[in-house]
């Protein structure tokens, strides 16, 4: 792909009972802005009814998505309640430390179980998920957090080990290795010190250890994975039989 980065299917990963992910229903990407014609036919193709966008209004007034005839689009903010808004660059700009931005980066997954938009934002997003006819494609801003997290809990509740959940989590430090790059250089261009550009490279990379902290919440403060999508983000019995039912194969 060259303008819809970080895409994938996250069909055919080994799931709960023998099973595996039905191919062709669960897509995930950075923001499909800016497409060539060929790529959005290729999603046309792929039989995309819905869109799960799960960046804030200033990214997506700044950056609005490519329409997909065929496809609603939905916009699930689960950073909301986020105190600075990353996408706001006068915001992140004046607060972007090296000293900060790890620490930053483990905040936003802990946000991802205890905000308030977050818990309803990917609530939503598994109500979606029970409900559609067709292919989701999923995606915030680098398809690298939200879209990251988003991924890690649909594939969890269809049986898909902790063990494939992170192979395809951390696909996306190659998967964006070359726009990250890109991304650096067009901040050193803006007057961005180094300082700010190390902390810029944290920002827009990834760990196992950030998915590793949300995941540690959510036994801290549910006990256990059911009880979270359950009591957190408020998803049924029902919705997850119905989940289970569309993605499985």
């Amino acid at each position: 792909m060259k303008k819809l980065i970080n895409f994938r299917d996250l069909g055919g990963l080994a799931a709960a009972d023998g099973k595996k992910v039905r191919e062709g229903r669960l897509l995930r990407s950075a923001e499909p802005v800016g497409l060539l014609a060929e790529e959005i036919e290729m999603l046309k193709g792929r039989g995309v009814t819905l869109i799960v966008d799960f960046r804030s209004v200033i990214e997506t007034s700044e950056a609005p998505v490519d329409e997909i005839d065929g496809a609603m689009y939905t916009n699930l903010d689960v950073m909301a309640d986020k105190v600075i808004n990353w996408a706001d660059t006068m915001q992140w700009a004046a607060a972007l430390s090296s000293d900060t931005a790890e620490t930053t980066m483990i905040n936003d997954y802990r946000g991802f179980i205890r905000m308030s938009s977050s818990k309803k934002g990917f609530g939503d997003f598994l109500r979606a998920c029970a409900k559609a006819e067709g292919a989701i494609l999923f995606h915030c801003a680098a398809g690298k957090d939200r879209t990251g997290f988003a991924a890690a809990i649909v594939l969890k509740i269809l049986g898909v080990s902790d063990e494939d959940i992170y192979v395809d989590y951390l696909k996306t430090i190659e998967e964006r290795k070359e726009a990250n790059a890109q991304v650096i250089e067009k901040y050193r261009a803006l007057g961005l010190g180094e300082s700010q550009l190390e902390a810029l490279s944290t920002i827009y990379g990834l760990k196992r250890e950030y998915l590793d902290t949300a995941f540690a919440i959510i036994e801290e403060e549910y006990g256990d994975f059911e009880s979270y999508i359950e009591h957190g983000l408020g998803i049924t019995a029902e919705e997850v039989q119905r989940i289970r039912e569309l993605y499985l194969v």
